[in-house]
Order: structure tokens, then C-alpha cells, then sequence
């Protein structure tokens, strides 16, 4: 009996000695350590807002920013320049782009419209035409592309 009262009190004592730090801490430096621009902060505002006033029917939307051209680079034809320009990636995930090729540009024009006016990426790219360079994805494969305010099938 008394060894069960020196256990219960030993385990008492040792749980308590973890209550007071529960309540204590301190934020990590390390997650105050890189500044984010407030290019990349608009153009997330743009993709929530774009996403939250189309509950329904959004499709994958990411947006980005390239300064130096690289990314243009890897997802573009060698002849569009996305230096400075916002790249935008937009991956079918509802079906809307499951029209003949020759029909494609009409949902591709509505789509970045939608994107470009429903959110806040009008307030970083002042002209659609010149600033923004669309890329249109339907299951990984590339279906089209806006630039410089054509729309474009993908060449095969």
C-alpha cells in the first residue's frame, strides 16, 4: 500500500514539473529569418481571391513571377520573353478544356479573364496583354498559351 502511494505521489510530482512550460515558448527565429516581396504576396492574394470568388468551378491556378526569364525558359517556345513578366500556370481539374483543339481559345480567354479581373492581379499587372503570359495545362500536357494578347495552341 505505501509503495503505491510513493508511485502515485512520484508520478504526481514528475507530471507536474511539465505543466508550467506548456504555456511558455517563443517564436523560432529562423521563421522570421527571409523577407517575402510584395510581388510574391499579391500574386497568392490573386490566386486566394481568384479561388474563394469561384468556389465551384477554379480550376489549379499558380502564379509567378519572373524576373530573369528562366521560368519562360522551361515552359515557353524559345521565341516568348517572360523577362518581368507574371507567368501564369493554369492545370484543368474540372474538364473545361475537354472541347475539339480549334474551340480551346474560347475557355482559355474566359479562364484568364476570370483570373485576371475576379482577383487582385489587376493591381500588379496594369496591362493583361503585356504583363501577364498565360500557359494552359489539361492532365500535364500542354494545350496552349497567351502572349502578348493572342491565344495560341500548342504546337506539336
Amino acid at each position: 500500500m505505501r509503495t503505491k502511494k510513493l508511485l502515485a505521489a512520484f508520478l504526481l510530482g514528475t507530471g507536474l514539473c511539465f505543466v508550467p512550460a506548456l504555456g511558455y515558448g517563443e517564436v523560432k527565429e529562423w521563421l522570421d529569418g527571409e523577407k517575402v516581396s510584395l510581388m510574391d504576396i499579391s500574386l497568392l492574394t490573386a490566386r486566394i481571391d481568384y479561388i474563394m470568388q469561384n468556389p465551384n468551378d477554379f480550376l489549379d491556378v499558380v502564379l509567378y513571377y519572373d524576373p530573369n526569364g528562366m521560368l519562360g525558359r522551361e515552359l515557353f517556345p524559345e521565341t516568348i520573353d517572360t523577362k518581368g513578366k507574371i507567368v501564369v500556370r493554369i492545370e484543368d481539374t474540372r474538364d473545361l478544356f475537354a472541347c475539339e483543339p480549334e474551340l480551346l481559345i474560347i475557355p482559355f480567354a474566359l479562364e484568364l479573364n476570370a483570373i485576371y479581373k475576379l482577383s487582385t492581379l489587376g493591381l500588379v499587372a496594369t496591362d493583361r496583354d503585356s504583363d501577364i503570359v498565360a500557359v494552359f495545362y489539361r492532365e500535364g500536357k500542354e494545350l496552349g498559351y497567351f502572349y502578348q494578347g493572342e491565344y495560341h495552341l500548342w504546337e506539336k
